[in-house]
């Protein structure tokens, strides 16, 4: 039995808006993520063997973190209710994980500035959208 995957970036016109308006806020929050680690880890230092071994680690796991991202937004996208579970539990360890720093040390320009902030409740707006009782029921009516 072979099925085939196509590549579904955005839902069709015939989704409920909270989850059009969620797939976007989610890709949105993809794009900040990829532009941070592009941005903040730069170019790798490859001087002394030990940081060459580091530095591929951290950005093959990197690597793998965004196209699992990337794979959960587009069945999200396609309206499979297990990305749309995945989705709600990384939003919401996404949730805890920032309230967490937020409390244990302040608001520093460094690790929560205002696109951070942005961000989170953007992410914290999506996750409820796909909540929402419309959104459910078309998650339900896509299972094969």
């Amino acid at each position: 039995m072979r099925t085939e995957t196509k590549f579904i970036f955005f839902p069709s016109n015939n989704t409920p808006n909270f989850v059009r308006a969620a797939v976007v806020v989610y890709w949105i929050g993809f794009a900040v993520f990829f532009f941070r680690i592009v941005h903040g880890t730069g170019v790798p230092p490859f001087l002394t063997r030990p940081e060459v071994e580091g530095a591929i680690t951290v950005f093959g796991l990197l690597f793998a973190i965004l196209i699992f991202h990337a794979f959960v937004i587009m069945r999200l996208s396609a309206g499979k209710l297990w990305a749309r579970n995945v989705a709600l539990f990384l939003t919401a360890f996404f949730i805890v994980t920032t309230l967490y720093r937020l409390f244990a040390s302040g608001l520093s320009s460094e690790h929560n500035n205002v696109l951070g902030l942005i961000i989170f409740a953007a992410e914290t707006v999506a996750g409820v959208f796909l909540l929402t009782p419309k959104s459910t029921a078309w998650f339900k009516s896509k299972i094969d």
